[in-house]
């Protein structure tokens, strides 16, 4: 009997091993997992609601080597159609796809219900030291164990987060495949100066990214002032095109040219016009300003840095997409494929990565299944 490993019981190790037995019955399918129990990123994605797809697909939502390859394994992965193969009722909620109960739970429960009927073995607490090639395939040596495969699916992520597990994974597989550098992406950044006597305050904002004066990257929606720098869906979109030397440029009152602005401070009865219009700590903090109208319509931060691996939703880098065929198997060492964020391929907020978690995880599936019936 042909054995599939599967290293790594996350979002897309768990779904690629529910296709694999699905299409290839007469096949052992093992999950290898480091941490006490699968799925423990996904349980908390999407503050818990699990945001799985998003609408708006455009290549541009990701980072990182988006070939041709790429772009047809995100576009032709039908997220509703397959989870409700799978038991899971999904829905829209504008342009984002969560599960029918908005629980993260609910999506892990139907995974593991689903592999656990399958048959799928999922071994918790095996950490990986070593994967070798031999005559035979791969072996695969655990700190307690070893484990012989003909196929290995490598869905090990990324160090992202405080649920990830901290393993290198260079040390691991880095002899068999070349990886770019992991740093933190989707994550928020230090400032200068750290603006404390704003900290937790929220505003509607348009940040831009600025390398000087080139225009990286530009994001409206929610800044959040902390007692390091800032936060917020808007900075942490950004973080994933951040460079050293960079500077953010924040219009806190994007709905208001400088001119309308000065006109309705001049004509305001107040002896601090800025109280009517901001909040109380932007407003004491521009009333230290000889520019207030300036600072709100264009607040200049430098940024020092972005924030660790432990805080950031994914990491950018990983496996090199160019060193994999169209299946997502190593050119150099047939029956070894790379699915999910351990590739190096990253998406926005909002879905993307999950998306392509999935849609990578049934791409190998289908390619391993061709090359088993072949």
């Amino acid at each position: 009997m042909k054995r599939i490993i599967i290293i790594g019981a996350g979002a897309s190790g768990l779904f690629c091993a529910i296709k694999c037995k699905e299409l290839m019955n007469n096949v052992d399918v093992i999950v290898l997992e480091a941490n006490k129990q699968p799925l423990k990123k996904l349980l908390a994605t999407g503050n818990g609601r699990c945001n799985l797809s998003n609408k708006s697909l455009s290549f541009d939502q990701y980072n990182g080597e988006v070939t041709k390859p790429i772009q047809e394994i995100i576009s032709q992965f039908d997220d509703q159609k397959e989870f409700l193969e799978e038991g899971l009722l999904t829905k829209w909620m504008g342009n984002l796809l969560y599960p029918a109960s908005e629980q993260a739970k609910s999506v892990a429960e139907v995974l593991l219900d689903r592999a656990h009927h399958l048959g799928i073995a999922i071994l918790t607490e095996q950490t990986v030291i070593s994967l070798k090639e031999n005559n035979q395939g791969y072996k695969i040596i655990c700190e307690q164990a070893s484990y012989d495969a003909d196929f290995v699916i490598l869905a090990m992520g990324s160090q992202a987060g405080l649920l990830s597990t901290e393993n290198d994974r260079q040390k691991i597989i880095g002899n068999l495949l070349p990886m770019v550098p992991f740093r933190p992406s989707l994550t928020q950044m230090y400032t200068s100066p750290v603006l404390k006597s704003l900290k937790g305050v929220r505003v509607k904002a348009i940040v831009k990214l600025m390398d000087q004066d080139a225009l990286l990257s530009c994001e409206k929606g929610e800044l959040l002032f902390t007692d390091y720098g800032v936060s917020g869906i808007c900075v942490m979109q950004l973080s994933r095109f951040y460079e050293p030397g960079c500077h953010l440029e924040i219009d806190m009152m994007p709905s208001l040219e400088e001119e309308e602005l000065e006109a309705i401070l001049k004509k305001s009865p107040l002896t601090r016009p800025l109280m009517g219009l901001v909040n109380t700590k932007i407003e004491q903090y521009l009333f230290k300003n000889k520019e207030p109208v300036r600072m709100l319509k264009n607040l200049k931060l430098s940024i020092t840095g972005l924030r660790d691996y432990k805080t950031s939703q994914v990491m950018q880098g990983g496996v090199v997409v160019r060193a994999l065929d169209d299946n997502l198997e190593s050119k150099r060492h047939p029956g070894l494929f790379v699915i999910g964020e351990l590739l190096n391929v990253t998406g926005n907020c909002g879905g993307y990565n999950l998306h392509f978690a999935f849609a990578s995880a049934k791409h190998v599936a289908n390619a391993i299944e061709g090359i088993i019936n072949a």
